[in-house]
């Protein structure tokens, strides 16, 4: 960018950085599962696909080729997409009209099962779908604006400030007539200060340094509602862990004697085994989401502007999380949908996007 170039909304960088690095993976998924195909049997991730290519009138040769070659052009897709997300940051307006063709695309297959319908692979396309609509609001929106030539969209006059010895508004009230003059009222002790005296209904620009800037209400709420749940969260993992940790072994025998272990085995349909591994992967999964949290709702309580699309990512991969987690995750889908419609007011996008 030249001198002329208005300065990159941080916004708009961690939009293109997130897209690219998930386009990065799902360029790596797809070429992943092409290379394995034979070797670690990963057709069997995406056998019901095939059955239904089968199931169309295709051989099974004719099918699994044919997925092959779907396979390939999702990961060059995938892969150009990393470079729209590069020359998208850098200003340039044909690969962000690149960009926001490649990722619904790719996110949409992901989502729908493309290379195996994983939690993850389901997470980076509701995500790829999401980021790639802030591509065209806010202040993303106006910079691409400004490097076209047109005029930034208008913004309200910013309302006059009163300063004592000014000319009153036209609705103030008029003023009384002077008092006679009184002697102890010219006193020195009757002027303790060296500023003006406030008169009511009067705004006065702030001293400098007369105290830090405070966080808007809605993002004050969405901050503290995520740091508190992420640290319930963090607490009750950690938690489980340890005591998984610890009964190792007798993690069967404790279920068999528990009143409600059975049930927990039979409702699974898992065996003692799969349902202890199970409980680490969900558990240690909750715990990085946690400390995810905690880190987004840190940075914008210490006035780091930046963290805003992180607080954002973490809401957003919050109510997937607990929506898969059903029934035990309705709390923290309901704060994490408080957190995403907080963040959404004008006074938290206005807070945002002041540089």
């Amino acid at each position: 960018m030249t001198a002329t170039t208005p300065k990159r909304p941080p916004m708009l960088t961690a939009t293109c950085l997130y897209l690219g690095l998930f386009a990065l993976i799902q360029a790596i998924s797809a070429v992943d599962l092409i290379s394995t195909w034979n070797g670690e049997n990963s057709a069997d991730r995406v056998s019901s696909i095939i059955k239904v290519i089968r199931e169309s009138g295709a051989s099974q040769a004719g099918a699994e080729s044919g997925y092959k070659i779907f396979l390939t052009v999702l990961a060059v897709m995938a892969a150009s997409g990393v470079v729209f997300a590069i020359y998208t940051a850098r200003g340039d307006r044909a690969s962000r009209i690149g960009l926001s063709i490649v990722m619904p695309v790719v996110g949409v297959c992901f989502f729908l099962g493309a290379v195996g319908g994983s939690f993850f692979d389901i997470l980076l396309g509701a995500l790829s779908v999401a980021f790639t609509t802030r591509l065209w609001r806010g202040e993303a929106k106006a910079w691409f604006r400004v490097l076209n030539g047109e005029e930034p969209e208008p913004t309200p006059p910013p309302k006059p400030m009163a300063m004592v010895g000014s000319t009153p508004p036209q609705d103030a009230a008029p003023s009384t007539p002077p008092a006679a003059y009184d002697p102890a009222s010219h006193h020195p002790a009757a002027y303790p200060a060296q500023y003006p005296v406030p008169q009511p209904g009067l705004q006065y620009p702030a001293a400098p340094g007369a105290g830090r800037e405070s966080l808007p209400k809605p993002v004050r709420v969405a901050t503290w509602t995520t740091f508190i749940g992420s640290a319930i969260v963090a607490g009750t993992s950690v938690l489980a862990l340890l005591v998984l940790g610890l009964v190792g072994d007798d993690y069967e025998r404790l279920l068999r004697e528990s009143p409600f272990g059975q049930s927990m085995i039979d409702d699974a349909g898992l065996d003692y085994d799969q349902l202890y591994q199970t409980s680490m992967v969900i558990f240690g999964m909750c715990l990085a989401l946690a400390l995810g949290g905690l880190a987004a709702s840190v940075l914008v309580l210490t006035k780091r502007r930046s963290g805003g699309v992180f607080l954002f990512v973490m809401g957003a991969v919050t109510v997937i999380t607990s929506i898969v987690l059903f029934p035990i995750g309705i709390p923290f889908t309901v704060a994490a949908i408080v957190v995403l419609v907080q963040l959404r007011k004008p006074e938290s996008r206005g807070w945002f996007v002041k540089t």
